[in-house]
């Protein structure tokens, strides 16, 4: 009988300890996120703002595949791409030369990989825990930041493939000018002075408004309210 209990201590502080640490992975994850965020909005473009972007991105990939505790060797695999671009991007910001390429390719691999990680991470909290967590929902909150840096990478992808501009009235499709459109619509803010010019892009707009709306008044608000009512029985 006593053993038993013992086992079952040791059981519970193992599953207070690994909360405890998903939840600070997801705080790292979500500062990371704003930090991201802020450099690409604010830093002026250069070869040095390049190189920047590329080490935040890969440091906020691999930070997203620990908080999704996806398996260690996917996440050496991403740390070791991850500084092999940073490398490149470095190396010829030495030479004053801005690499583009390098630096869209770290921020397509973050767009690309890290929500499905955090996504599954999410889940399977909540399915082991049975309720709302602290990490789940900084889990979403990530996933919310996640959209919005992943519209504004589909917005510059579109502007590179050639052709007409994505934005209207002459606005240079910059990674700042992307961003500021992506989360003005995200927010369904809109204030009008960036436009996408065609079809394509109005249809994109639309759909991240749709969709960002939604995920708040559904996902977030749901585990929001959950995660407040819980604490509010336990006092």
């Amino acid at each position: 009988m006593v053993a038993a209990q013992s086992r079952l201590s040791e059981q519970e502080a193992r599953a207070e300890r690994r909360e405890t640490r998903l939840q600070e992975r997801y705080g790292l994850l979500l500062a990371s996120l704003v930090v991201l965020f802020l450099v690409q909005g604010i830093a002026p473009s250069g070869p040095w703002q390049e190189t920047l972007i590329t080490a935040l991105s890969a440091t906020t990939l691999v930070l997203a595949l620990r908080a999704g505790e996806v398996s260690l060797p996917r996440v050496r695999l991403a740390i070791v791409v991850g500084a092999i671009l940073v490398a490149t991007v470095a190396a010829l910001a030495l030479t004053g030369t801005t690499n583009t390429g390098a630096a869209r390719l770290a921020s397509g691999l973050l767009v690309a990989v890290a929500p499905p990680a955090i996504a599954l991470g999410v889940i399977r909290g909540l399915r082991a825990r049975g309720h709302t967590t602290v990490q789940a929902v900084l889990g979403v909150l990530c996933l919310y930041l996640m959209l919005g840096l992943f519209c504004a990478f589909l917005y510059g992808t579109i502007d590179n493939l050639g052709g007409a501009p994505v934005f209207a009235n002459d606005v240079a499709a910059t990674t700042a000018h992307c961003l500021y459109f992506s989360f003005t619509t995200l927010t369904t803010v809109g204030y009008g002075d960036v436009l996408t010019r065609s079809d394509l892009g109005h249809t994109l707009a639309v759909s991240e408004a749709l969709v960002g709306q939604i995920y708040l008044v559904t996902v977030v608000a749901l585990l929001v309210s959950d995660l407040g009512s819980r604490r509010t029985r336990s006092t």
